[in-house]
């Protein structure tokens, strides 16, 4: 944030870099002194306006500024009058409040889904550039996610070797939230000591197994509900939870980005140019998709941004929630 904005906006479908970003901020904050006293981590979806007042207003301890993350934010606006309370807040905010609003989005077509054009947040950012300000963080296109691998190893202190970050880019694809986590496993794996290479990837990435979340949801469009499942059960035993949940979540983004295409009369090369997938990756979409309504498949895709909400802020027992997750949605495909 430079010197002349207290309000920032980490903005984006590049989630594990906004995630490194807020690590930079926590820490910038705590080291200044006084530790977290003057650094707090609000969630807007179990938020009050007035907790929110209360945190924006405090002053700092024995220093000039302190730090309030906001995730979740626009849980406080919604509707006319909701929106124009919450840009009222953060017009009255003090020059002492440095104040991150985190938003995760998605592209559907050419604008963001959330923070579009036409956002109201967006309009209210761009008239108060003197204070307010957007940084956006995109996720690589896959062709750029083999260099984006490498240079996250030597950023970790290690080396992977060009195939092997192909390899595992075939695996993740432009998901770099679990890219970081198997190229993670991965130099541990290797103890740091040599370059991984494209047999470690096949030995311990879950993108070589037999089956896949592509086909797991080939199951569920054709009304297969047992098979649907039993291949979840069989990528529980090839891959660790959270980097599973982040593949479904990019499949589903991936269905819903493509009905989008399709709803504008698209063809699969659109997906292909639009989506950076290669041909065969934009046929299965464009497949997948078209047993979906427009509304069944944005329903899907709330649903898993609110079971992220849950894994993150309970003990929700993640094998059970996903397990309901896909019974939920043959259910939802067979009405």
């Amino acid at each position: 944030m430079d010197g002349a904005s207290n309000i920032c906006i980490l903005h984006g479908d590049d989630e594990e870099a906004i995630e490194l970003e807020l690590k930079k901020i926590e820490k910038l904050s705590i080291d200044s002194g006084l530790g977290d006293l003057n650094f707090q981590e609000l969630d807007g979806k179990a938020l009050s306006g007035d907790d929110f007042s209360n945190a924006i207003f405090a002053l700092p301890f024995l220093a000039d500024k302190r730090t309030v993350i906001l995730k979740n934010p626009l849980q406080l606006a919604g509707g006319r009058d909701g929106n124009q309370r919450f840009l009222k807040l953060l017009e009255s905010i003090p020059s002492s409040t440095l104040l991150y609003l985190v938003i995760p989005d998605m592209i559907e077509r050419k604008d963001w889904a959330t923070l579009g054009k036409t956002s109201f947040l967006r309009k209210w950012v761009e008239k108060n550039s003197d204070r307010a300000a957007i940084m956006e963080y995109k996720l690589p296109s896959i062709q750029a996610m083999r260099d984006w691998i490498i240079k996250k190893a030597a950023f970790l202190g290690g080396q992977i070797e060009g195939p092997a970050a192909q390899a595992l880019v075939t695996s993740v694809g432009n998901d770099t939230r679990a890219a970081m986590f198997e190229l993670e496993k991965l130099l541990l794996y290797v103890d740091y000591q040599r370059p991984v290479d494209i047999t470690d990837v096949q030995d311990l990435v879950s993108g070589s197994m037999p089956v896949s979340v592509f086909d797991m949801v080939d199951f569920l469009v054709s009304g297969n509900a047992r098979d649907a499942l039993r291949t979840l059960h069989r990528l529980y035993d090839d891959q660790e939870i959270p980097v599973l949940f982040s593949m479904i979540v990019r499949q589903f983004r991936l269905l819903v980005q493509t009905k989008e295409i399709m709803d504008e009369h698209g063809a699969s090369d659109s997906v292909q140019r639009e989506l950076n997938q290669i041909q065969y990756v934009a046929d299965k979409l464009m497949r997948q998709a078209s047993n979906f309504t427009t509304d069944q498949i944005k329903r899907i895709y709330t649903k898993l941004v609110d079971l992220d909400f849950e894994f993150k802020t309970s003990q929700t027992d993640m094998k059970a929630a996903l397990d309901t997750f896909v019974m939920d949605v043959a259910k939802m495909l067979q009405k």
